[in-house]
This record gives C-alpha cells, structure tokens and sequence, in this order.
C-alpha cells in the first residue's frame, strides 16, 4: 500500500507497480463550495494526459454530470454519462477506482457510480492526474500485485517515511521524492535506447547491501535484465558492486570488476542508468563507473525496484 499526502493540485504522479488487475485507487477530497466547472481524474500513459488517456472521470458542475470517457493517441471516445449530483460542493467525497479484469468499478461514497469496460489495455496506464476545482487530502493505492510488495525483506522496511506516507511526486520530470523502500515502481513508457533512471540515496550508518534491479514486473520473481547488487559487507564481498541478470527463474554468470567502489556509509550518491543500444550504463556521482551489456531485450525491463539498507531521496525517469 501507498500513501501519498499533502496532494497538491494539479496533481501528477507515477501509479506504483502500474495499473493492474486488483488494483484499488481511493482519492479522499473534498470540492469547494465556489467549483463552477468541476475536476477530472485520469489514469494516463504519461505524467499529463496527452496523448493517451485509458480513464478519464469528469465532475462537469455546469452539465449536472459525470463524464467517463477514453482518449487514444489524441482522439476522445464517445461519452458515457452518469446524470445527477455525485459530488456535493463544500463536502468530502470518498472516490474508489478498481480494476477488474474488463473494467473499470468506480465508487463514489460507498455507491457505485459506473461500471467503465476497457477500450485499452489496464497497463497502458502509469500515471494519475487529477485536475480541477478539487482539493485531495489523500491518496491511497492498495491490492493486486503492488500490495504488499518487498515487505517483511529485513533490510530498509519502515526506514525513511512516516505512517505509510509519500510526498507527492513534483510536476515536470515526474521526480518521486522521499519513496519508502523496498521501492517498485513502473518505468513510464518502458525502457529504449537514451531513456535514463535516475536514483538518489544515502546508503544507512552500518550497512550491508542495497540492490537495484531493472525488471520484468512489479512482483517477485519477475525476469531481471539488469541487477545491480552494491555490497558494503555481504557474504565474502566487501565494497563490491556485484551485476547479474536473471530469467525464468535462472542467474546468469555474475560480474563483479569494476574501477572503485562509488558508495560510502551516509554519504549521499546520484546514480544515472543510461539504456544504451547494447548496454546499460552506470554513473556514479557524475562519473562513469561501469556498463553491463544487454543480455535480455532491452524493453523487458519495464519496473525499477531498489531493496536493502539505503533511504532513498529520490527517482527520475527521463
């Protein structure tokens, strides 16, 4: 589960894990007692909702209705349309999003609003966007695969975040701040040839090992093009940046030489992935430091999870 609050709006921010079947979005908010036109929610391809839009829920106050509709490749759909007052101005609202295998359940208060069957893929959804007269309180993403996710992994659980929370992710390069770890998240529009991952961390006071890993899904298990293990004191490695992939359950042969070791206990670090035509690769602190040549397609790795005993400051995908 994922808290984000504050919310500010307008609000965009990388749906953890991605869209999937079981998902649950719940949106606490509130709308003003002066909203003329209304606010819109909307699960999209990308961090605005141009040009692919898999759900868009709009509160029109001026119509007296709910619009659901889909926008493909920057083409809306037909309208579907709940008539009626499903939001009342000066009060809070409790909105529920869930996906189902050939829909979307949408829940406003406890009711259920509409029933809204897919006319894309669920996956092709990575991003939240809510815009409008609205004010969030919160925002809250539990269920199907994402749930639970890296819990009870030892290392880094309940470290770095309070109660569950996580800041809202900025607006822009879509930077997700302050992530609790264990860490997943999808990488927006996956993974090519000049798309860039970018993790800050600080690595804890005494630790063992962090590890981050380019990967096939937001679960355990999943396929790994790249795994990127930094132990400080793990096993027989001691300052050793160990890189490995892994598929249908199977590691490949491991590497493990490398110029210097780039992380220090409690010492801040700016880690770039640059996805190359044949490698990935690697800089440290504005220095290169190594490159691991593809040993899966490149476009397999669409999540990005980071485990062990580092606090994270932040992530970009670029």
């Amino acid at each position: 589960m994922t808290t984000i609050s504050p919310v500010v709006v307008p609000f965009s921010g990388a749906v953890p894990g991605g869209v999937h079947q079981g998902l649950e979005i719940e949106i606490q908010g509130t709308v003003p007692h002066h909203a003329h036109h209304g606010f819109s929610v909307n699960l999209c391809q990308g961090p605005t909702k141009e040009p692919t839009t898999t759900l868009h829920v709009n509160q029109r106050f001026n119509e007296h209705v709910v619009v659901m509709n889909a926008l493909i490749n920057g083409s809306w759909g037909s309208e579907e349309r709940q008539h009626g007052i499903h939001f009342h101005k000066g009060k809070p609202f409790d909105l529920r999003i869930m996906v189902k295998p050939q829909m979307f359940k949408i829940k406003v208060n406890g009711k259920l609003l509409a029933d809204f069957a897919h006319r894309l893929p669920k996956e092709t959804a990575q991003f939240l966007h809510v815009e409008g007269e609205v004010s969030v309180s919160y925002i809250k993403f539990t269920g199907g695969q994402g749930q639970g996710h890296g819990h009870g992994h030892g290392h880094g659980h309940g470290h770095g975040h309070h109660g569950g929370q996580q800041p809202a992710p900025a607006m822009g390069g879509q930077p997700i701040f302050n992530p609790p770890v264990p860490f997943v998240s999808s990488i927006p529009g996956g993974l090519a040839p000049g798309r860039m991952v970018s993790i800050s961390g600080v690595p804890y006071a005494n630790p063992s090992r962090f590890t981050i890993n380019l990967q096939s899904a937001a679960h355990d298990g999943s396929d790994v093009a790249m795994h990127f293990d930094a132990r400080f004191r793990y096993g027989d490695c001691i300052n050793s940046v160990v890189r490995n992939h892994c598929q249908a359950g199977g590691w490949g042969q491991e590497e493990r030489d490398a110029p210097f070791f780039p992380f220090m206990p409690n010492a801040a670090f700016d880690l770039l992935i640059l996805a190359e035509p044949q490698a990935f690769k690697v800089a440290v602190n504005n220095q290169h430091f190594l490159e691991f040549r593809h040993r899966l397609p490149i476009h397999a790795a669409t999540h990005v999870s980071v485990t062990g005993d580092v606090r994270l400051t932040q992530v970009r995908f670029q």
